[in-house]
């Protein structure tokens, strides 16, 4: 046959592809729109949910990471049903059931708080938080988490286009899931209040199920022969040593992940923008890891992330409060690279469409395992904050489960790359600030970098340097704890004691009986609370919200009460054994145990003359405390004439614009001070805002020499369905 004949031979047999392929479209655009969508209804409803519950568990930076693990939990729930009907089903039944169970959850919206939202003192409180979260969003969202191991089994059934490797539209759903969750803090959260969220949520949902109504007719039309070649390929044998490795590969990331938010949102805020970005490189690092297909950079990647293991866990532990707040990009930046390196050697490992359903279900296993171990597990086990630091250090084995290093060095560079990590400490020392940090970790990572070709060296490493870092963390600490709200720490130094919560001294005390009733730290006399106490500290009932180690008793005067606001018993232990403030006080000091807003809000209407927010979950203020309905309550408990005086010190947040802003929409009139007296001994920085009906009831502030001044009203109005960290961030540090 001429190669003409030929030709016209084969040309019958290609127009009839390209009409398929050309019909193919619209069915391929609706599956990929389908996993967008329902990616997308899925990961903004998580940070929707947590700041719904934010307010009741006091602005805890652990409501975040306990409603993930919930949702991990969730997406395993649905990723078990998933890979079961699947197969138990097939692709006759699976789809009209599926649709069913898709329509269930449409009852129970919209979605709104249970009316037993509030954990009850007897009850555990990450136990009872993800209980009211199955009762709040838990049906919903569980279908929702089957749709992407679904859809893409639908599609594997189809015979449409790459139907033989549908993972691509797992990179989608994943970029579904990133522009809803940047799309929350920019977009969703400063346009529209709570309510109005959980509504249009909710009309989302009801698309979503058209969406998949869609799909299922399209997978049960498809003729049988067309998607013969997806029910009957070869299938793919799993050892359970590869099985392992995925959970592994799944869990070290979602650890990680969980350990940066809470790292970040602990000192700065626990809001929604804190919790977003975190989870958006989490989620980016998997679209590039299942969606380019190129693997050349994993590599490289997965050296430089070990690389990490050796001085980054240091870093973490010891030298966070040290640092300015720009550095803290270094958490996120060690995210993504550990997150490009697990993920791609998932992407690497990824078996054929008829093993998708395991492979995903052990992937959600593996995350979920990650949350348990940082939501559940590590505040048991550790009284310090250990997963971050252990997270990064996991890194390391990375090693092992990459390709092995084309050579290895020799005894002499293996001694002088060690040198590294010291070299990396001795300038930070020496040289002091930012930029002597910065120098020696880029020298101490490259130094480790080499030091990874030989893997026996740097696990040697590793394991040093986690050994010093537990080591040092129990250094000169006789008291340590943790809870749901926060890790504490009890130490001498010198002439005092000071308690920690996280990064930040929450008080100190002379250890000295004679002078051990002498306010320090942010409270001395010389500072604006001993303004505020001399101008107002006459009233017979004050309330102060947050009891840290106590000292604002020793304001404390002879037939006063102090009502003392703590969410946390564990703070409460702390003040009365470890210090003596309140023991000393010759008021009458109290103690409420719960969230001090909703506690706050039980008392009699103008039952205080002073009311002190000094509520702190480390550096950060709860942002549930200082919105207009906030103000609402306290300005209802207090007398005529009486004073609001907040605590706003922040190494990265400048709330005193944003509090005067808030106030002004309120009526009131505000006034700020910041700073103390050098020459006090013991005594801290601090800055502090008080709040007033009118300026008349502030006169005896602004009369006195130390420079208290009316707050400029140009930060953004907090209210609780709206607290923006944009125009309160500060960009450099102070």
């Amino acid at each position: 046959m001429s190669l003409s004949a030929e030709a016209e031979a084969a040309a019958p047999e290609k127009a009839p592809v390209r009409g398929r392929l050309a019909g193919a479209a619209p069915a391929v655009v609706l599956y990929t729109v389908t996993s967008l969508v329902a990616s997308g209804l899925l990961f903004s409803v998580e940070p929707m949910v947590a700041k719904l519950l934010l307010p009741a568990y006091g602005g805890s930076p652990m409501v975040w990471n306990t409603a993930v693990l919930f949702f991990q939990g969730a997406l395993l729930a649905g990723y078990a049903y998933a890979h079961w009907s699947q197969r138990r089903l097939g692709r006759r039944w699976q789809p009209l059931v599926h649709v069913v169970l898709v329509a269930a959850p449409l009852a129970a919206l919209p979605i709104a708080l249970p009316g037993w939202t509030v954990a009850p003192e007897s009850a555990p409180t990450a136990l009872w938080l993800l209980l009211v979260l199955a009762a709040l969003v838990g049906a919903p969202f569980a279908v929702l988490a089957t749709t992407g191991p679904l859809v893409q089994r639908w599609y594997s059934w189809s015979g449409l286009p790459r139907s033989d490797d549908p993972y691509f539209l797992y990179a989608a759903g994943n970029a579904g899931s990133l522009v809803a969750l940047l799309a929350y803090p920019f977009v969703i959260e400063p346009a529209a209040g709570l309510v109005t969220q959980t509504r249009w949520w909710s009309a989302g949902y009801v698309g979503f199920v058209v969406l998949m109504v869609l799909c299922a007719i399209v997978v049960r039309t498809r003729r049988p022969a067309e998607t013969a070649a997806a029910d009957t390929g070869p299938d793919e044998p799993i050892t359970w040593r590869r099985r392992a490795g995925w959970l592994a590969l799944a869990f070290l990331p979602s650890s990680l992940m969980l350990g940066v938010t809470t790292h970040i949102s602990t000192d700065i805020a626990p809001v929604p923008l804190m919790w977003v970005v975190p989870l958006a490189l989490y989620l980016l690092t998997f679209i590039v890891a299942f969606g380019v297909r190129s693997g050349r950079w994993l590599p490289a990647t997965v050296t430089v992330a070990a690389a990490c293991a050796a001085i980054l866990p240091v870093v973490f532990a010891l030298l966070s409060d040290a640092l300015p707040a720009y550095v803290l990009a270094l958490d996120l930046v060690v995210l993504a690279v550990g997150g490009l390196a697990c993920h791609g050697l998932l992407a690497r490992d990824r078996p054929g469409p008829a093993r998708l359903t395991e492979f995903f279900l052990l992937v959600s296993l593996g995350g979920t395992l990650g949350g348990l171990f940082n939501g559940l597990l590590a505040p048991l086990v550790f009284d310090w904050v250990a997963e971050l630091p252990l997270a990064v250090a996991a890194l390391a084995l990375l090693l092992w489960a990459g390709p092995r290093p084309s050579t290895a060095l020799g005894w002499t560079a293996k001694a002088a790359l060690l040198a590294g990590p010291t070299l990396m400490l001795l300038l930070f020392v020496l040289v002091g600030g930012t930029w002597g940090f910065l120098l020696g970790t880029v020298l101490a990572v490259a130094s480790c970098v080499l030091l990874t070709r030989t893997r026996g060296a740097f696990a040697l490493l590793v394991a040093v340097a986690l050994v010093l870092l537990i080591g040092a963390q129990y250094r000169d600490s006789p008291h340590r704890e943790r809870t749901f709200f926060g890790a504490y720490q009890v130490k001498d130094e010198g002439e005092l004691r000071e308690f920690s919560h996280g990064t930040t001294v929450h008080g100190t005390q002379f250890r000295d009986p004679a002078r051990r009733r002498v306010p320090t730290s942010y409270y001395a006399r010389g500072g604006p609370l001993g303004d505020v106490s001399t101008a107002y500290g006459t009233a017979d009932r004050v309330a102060v919200v947050g009891l840290g180690a106590g000292t604002v008793a020793a304001y404390g005067r002879p037939g006063q009460r102090f009502d003392f606001y703590e969410i946390d018993p564990a703070v409460v232990r702390i003040a009365r054994d470890r210090f003596t403030y309140l023991r000393d006080c010759p008021c009458d000091a109290r103690t409420v145990v719960g969230d001090g807003r909703l506690r706050l809000a039980e008392a009699p209407d103008g039952a205080y003359g002073l009311i002190v927010l000094d509520a702190f979950s480390s550096d950060a203020v709860p942002a549930h405390l200082l919105t207009r309905e906030a103000l609402r309550v306290y300005m209802r408990k207090l007398r005529p004439g009486g004073v609001l005086a907040f605590h706003v010190s922040n190494r990265h947040l400048d709330l005193a614009p944003m509090l005067g802003a808030t106030a002004r929409a309120e009526g009131l009139a505000a006034v700020s001070r910041t700073g103390g007296r050098e020459d006090e001994e013991a005594a801290h920085r601090s800055q502090w805002v008080a709040l007033a009906r009118d300026t008349t009831t502030l006169r005896p502030l602004t009369d006195l020499a130390a420079p208290w001044r009316a707050v400029a009203p140009t930060g953004p109005v907090w209210t609780d369905a709206y607290s923006s960290l944009w125009g309160v961030l500060r960009i450099t540090d102070h």
